[in-house]
């Protein structure tokens, strides 16, 4: 088997000359320049230079398959030099990419931190892709994505970080649930018109799960997912919504009004996950060092 250290001792020997000078340059003793060479031409059963070298002779002619060898071993040993550079920037975080799944209720949470990770890694491609849960743990097993926001429950399959908690409120007109009410519980909206998320989200398959374990199928009119979309028909009061608090929190309650969602209390647990037992890479445990800060 040709070694790269056969091949760099040859390029080096043809490039100064020389045993002597290749063996000073590469910091090893000529005896070992020597046998390296003698070692590949016997692996390859030709000679790749004129006449035989000793430490005295100061040039080196190479045989016609000697110039043909020298040509493509420059070329091996500079892809190797670059192998190697590449697995150096790699591991130093100059380089690399971060496949980040995201769900389309949360993705604000994380401009942020991904602003804050592009400033401090400039250098690492961020591949940004929009999707509804199922298809992003998909991507993720199938090794398409590296991480991805997800909601809790996890399945076994992943491993993750919560990134952040909130109760479910419910949202609606002033003029559709009085100003009496202090907090609403799921079951007194069986016959309310619902706005809500597309069922892509985990968000709204909970909410459509809890709706059947107390009986009743819920009356869904419209599903977007465009949260601004959702609360501007809510505002028109088409319907009722349900949202994390994290979103009601930045609403004008002016038309509206927003309660807590009681029996039962609901949470939306969004968390970063990667698929259980792979190797994070250099740029994944950046990222989730990110998140942590």
């Amino acid at each position: 088997m040709i070694t790269l250290k056969q091949l760099r001792c040859f390029v080096t020997v043809v490039k100064t000359g020389g045993f002597l000078q290749a063996s000073i340059q590469l910091n090893l003793t000529q005896p070992t320049v020597t046998k390296s060479i003698t070692s590949l031409e016997e692996y390859l059963g030709v000679a790749l230079f004129d006449k035989p070298l000793t430490h005295r002779k100061r040039l080196v002619n190479l045989t016609e398959i000697g110039e043909h060898l020298y040509i493509q071993a420059v070329d091996i040993l500079q892809k190797a030099d670059n192998l190697e550079q590449t697995v150096l920037d790699y591991q130093q975080l100059k380089g690399g990419k971060l496949r980040l799944g995201i769900s389309p209720l949360g993705s604000e949470i994380l401009s942020e931190a991904i602003f804050n990770f592009y400033q401090m890694h400039p250098s690492i491609d961020i591949s940004l892709i929009e999707d509804g849960a199922e298809s992003l743990k998909d991507a993720l097993l199938q090794g398409q994505l590296d991480v991805a926001t997800l909601m809790k429950p996890i399945d076994d399959d992943f491993d993750y970080f919560s990134i952040c908690s909130y109760p479910v409120m419910v949202v609606a007109n002033k003029k559709r649930m009085g100003k009496q009410k202090t907090k609403v519980t799921l079951k007194s909206l069986s016959n309310a018109p619902l706005i809500l998320f597309t069922s892509n989200s985990s968000f709204t398959p909970m909410i459509i799960q809890n709706c059947q374990a107390l009986g009743f199928e819920p009356n869904i009119i419209c599903q977007t997912n465009q949260w601004h979309l959702l609360i501007d028909m809510v505002k028109q009061d088409m319907g009722v919504t349900l949202l994390p608090q994290y979103y009601t929190q930045k609403l004008d309650l002016t038309e509206l009004v927003c309660l807590p969602l009681t029996q039962p209390q609901l949470k939306w647990e969004l968390v970063m996950a990667w698929r259980r037992h792979r190797l994070l890479t250099p740029s994944m445990r950046a990222w989730l060092d990110e998140l942590i800060r």
